[in-house]
């Protein structure tokens, strides 16, 4: 048989069931795409694998990726599959690819370039429907859902201004079709404030409607970051009528992280609304150990009744775009704002002058502690991949701050980074939290941060095996049914009868993360089996080629418009 035809049973398995019970041995019969006994004897398939005691997962949700453009032009995904990961969760940081005003696509394809990818041409779609449909066309080999972006949102109304969306009567300019106060949804009762603000709120319905799990936000990436509380609070209302959840990469991940979880946890109480922290860190020496702080907060929040939940990836260096070691006043408008702006005399002192002096704002240059800890891992040029800004600076015997700033306008804000800002003692104490999950919050491009192809397996080596941080079946648990069960997909997540078989074999003592920051494009080795809808994506740790994923969209998947409440983890 092929990689794509007929049944197959995976023998002798230890089955890790995604609830976080322990694991046992069985035999799992997989059919027509999903699985269709899990037994203590043989059942008998087409083909038959004895895994020999290996185990036997469901297949791993990255819960924060920036794939959206490049599964078009990749989407074999093999940097995904090869560690475990059948389900890619799309539409981060409030900043994406969807919905667009048509007179902004070519502004908004610039802005998420270094985040998400480009497209071959102008964007076709105008909104999450639109968008979702063209990525299914692509056929990727991954299972895709997408949260819809706030800063997209705002952006019908606003554009990249930074002023209010209130009560006031607006036009939204640009969109594919009329937006007006007082839309349908707000017509169908649905709660939509008056103005500005229940438009907003109608086009996050929408969003919800064409197939969004929930609404990201990136609180230091505009247009996202311009957002007052009313507006984030009506907007948590709305997705509280939908039982759904918002994702934040709240406003400070380093010496106000504490204060930044609380405000953004107040703000979903108040709207009766799950909240999910993005890449859940304390950045900076001064600020390690306050992980114990933040899930106190946790613990809180949840014995008010609230649900909190998060993810993370297991490294000490986040990664970025290079401009968000701006201040925000220097990252204001569009990229021809900013670029126009960096070379205007004195720029660039008050720049250097602002990163020294401690201020209200997340400063990351601040927090790497020195300019040896910013490395440059893209440029649009390829050149400076893979060199640090202090180094760059003594090449051209600038300081850091014109360094980079030089930089940005030569390479037309077009960098990522990666910046080593952490601590283990704080990655292992969020690892070993029951609420949260596991990401790779991957960029691609030039020598990318590892955990673009490393996470998954770096969690299993170092901290599975090598460290004892988590269980096998607590890892499984984070990695896949927990997702699962927080996007509300009610036949995933799980090694269950009736379930879809994404599924994933390994064997835990030849588990290897390869990916390193020197040479970051190595896949993720000893992953026996990675299957996606049922059909083998990976065998013997080489991808197969199979393109099966699935285009995941919400209200089809809730089976209605409201996401379920699913809480399958085993009984304490």
């Amino acid at each position: 048989m092929t990689a794509t035809d007929g049944s197959i049973e995976f023998r002798n398995a230890r089955v890790l069931d995604g609830s976080g019970r322990p694991p046992f041995s069985a035999h799992v019969l997989v059919a027509d795409g999903r699985v269709r006994r899990v037994g203590e004897d043989p059942a008998g398939a087409d083909r038959e694998v004895d895994l020999d005691g290996s185990y036997l997962a469901p297949g791993f949700v990255d819960m924060h990726a920036h794939s959206e453009l490049r599964l078009f032009d990749h989407p074999g995904a093999a940097e995904k599959l090869t560690q475990g990961i059948t389900t890619e969760v799309l539409g981060q940081d409030g900043v994406s690819v969807a919905p667009v005003p048509a007179d902004l696509k070519a502004e908004w394809a610039e802005r998420v370039a270094s985040l998400d990818g480009t497209f071959d041409g102008t964007w076709p779609w105008n909104d999450v429907g639109g968008y979702l449909d063209e990525l299914d066309a692509a056929s990727p080999a991954v299972n895709c859902a997408y949260y819809a972006p706030h800063g997209n949102l705002r952006s019908l109304l606003t554009g990249f201004e930074d002023r209010p969306v209130g009560t006031e009567n607006v036009a939204a300019a640009g969109t594919n079709r009329e937006i007006t106060v007082g839309g349908t949804r707000a017509e169908a009762g649905h709660g939509a404030a008056p103005g500005a603000l229940g438009v907003l709120q109608t086009e996050l319905d929408a969003a919800i409607d064409q197939g969004a799990f929930g609404m990201s936000k990136g609180m230091i990436y505009p247009p996202s970051s311009y957002a007052r509380e009313d507006e984030l609070e009506a907007l948590a209302e709305t997705l509280a009528a939908r039982d759904s959840f918002m994702v934040s990469h709240v406003w400070n991940e380093t010496d106000r992280v504490v204060e930044s979880i609380e405000r953004y946890l107040d703000i979903c109480r108040r709207a009766g609304c799950h909240a999910h922290v993005s890449h859940l860190k304390v950045g900076g020496e001064a600020n390690w150990g306050d992980s114990e702080a933040v899930l106190d907060l946790f613990d809180e929040a949840e014995a008010a009744g609230q649900r909190v939940t998060f993810d993370q990836y297991p490294y000490t260096a986040g990664s970025t775009m290079l401009t968000a070691l701006l201040p925000p006043w220097a990252r204001q408008g569009d990229s021809e704002d900013i670029l126009d702006r960096l070379e205007v005399p004195g720029t660039v002192e008050e720049i250097a002058a602002d990163i020294d002096a401690p201020g209200e704002w997340e400063n990351l240059a601040r927090a790497a502690g020195t300019w040896d800890n910013i490395l440059v891992t893209r440029t649009g040029s390829g050149d400076h991949q893979g060199e640090t800004i202090a180094s760059i600076a003594d090449e051209r015997g600038l300081d850091p701050v014109p360094a980079m700033c030089g930089l940005l306008v030569e390479e037309e804000l077009d960098v990522t980074m990666a910046d080593f800002i952490m601590a283990e003692e704080d990655i292992q104490r969020f690892l070993a939290d029951g609420r949260g999950t596991f990401c790779t919050d991957g960029i691609f491009g030039g020598k990318p941060h590892p955990r673009v192809l490393g996470s998954f397996g770096r969690i299993l080596e170092r901290y599975v095996r090598e460290r004892d941080v988590l269980s096998p079946a607590a890892m499984a648990r984070k990695a896949a049914g927990h997702p699962a069960d927080i996007l509300g997909l009610d036949d995933r997540g799980y090694v269950r009868e009736g379930y879809v078989a994404d599924l994933v074999a390994f064997d835990l003592e030849a588990v290897s993360a390869n990916a390193t920051y020197e040479e970051p494009l190595q896949y993720t080795g000893g992953f026996e089996f990675v299957l996606v809808g049922g059909r083998v994506a990976v065998e013997d740790g080489e991808s197969t080629g199979v393109r099966n994923g699935d285009v995941l969209r919400s209200t089809e998947e809730w089976g209605g418009e409201t996401r379920p409440t699913l809480d399958r983890s085993a009984a304490e």
